[in-house]
């Protein structure tokens, strides 16, 4: 019995001194941040207006981001290995019609390090935003920058207007 209870306790000693503060990554540290549009109303620009059935995916491999949902603002990933970001956007999106756009972004990277477990973060500046071609489909009148540094200290922060 005692061999028993020597075993549990060195196995308890073990397992409790055995993990550093960086072995493992903790949910609430900060990654990468995320890009923040809003978007507006064209006719009126300073009034928020909700896209209906928007969606949103990667020009690389249209990879949808996201089911369409009717919403004023949404907040996304930039690629972290290149310094350019392709995304379509679509709006009014149903089974089998849809308005869309292409929106390219470009930036500067800045890989900062959290920790062992965690690894890196990418923050962004320089950021630009512009629509890569016009189409009889666009939705999307003007793309404009209002904050061009992606940081992990300003999370919530908006990045992008669109106006639609």
């Amino acid at each position: 019995m005692l061999k028993k209870l020597l075993y549990i306790l060195y196995f308890l000693l073990f397992i409790t001194t055995g993990c550093t503060r960086d072995d493992i990554c903790a949910g609430e540290t900060p990654k990468t941040p995320l890009i923040v549009v809003i978007f507006y109303d064209f006719e009126f620009p300073g009034e928020r207006k909700s896209v209906t059935n928007f969606s949103i995916a990667t020009v690389q491999d249209t990879i949808a981001l996201m089911e369409p949902a009717t919403l004023d603002s949404i907040a996304f990933p930039l690629n972290t290995s290149q310094d350019f970001t392709e995304y379509f956007f679509a709006a009014n999106v149903t089974d089998s019609t849809f308005l869309i756009d292409q929106v390219s972004f470009a930036y500067s990277r800045n890989d900062e390090y959290i920790n062992r477990a965690c690894g890196f973060r990418t923050n962004f500046t320089g950021l630009t935003a512009e629509l890569a071609f016009t189409n009889p489909l666009s939705w999307i009148a003007a793309i404009a920058v209002v904050n061009d540094t992606i940081n992990i200290r300003n999370p919530d922060e908006t990045h992008i207007h669109i106006y639609h």
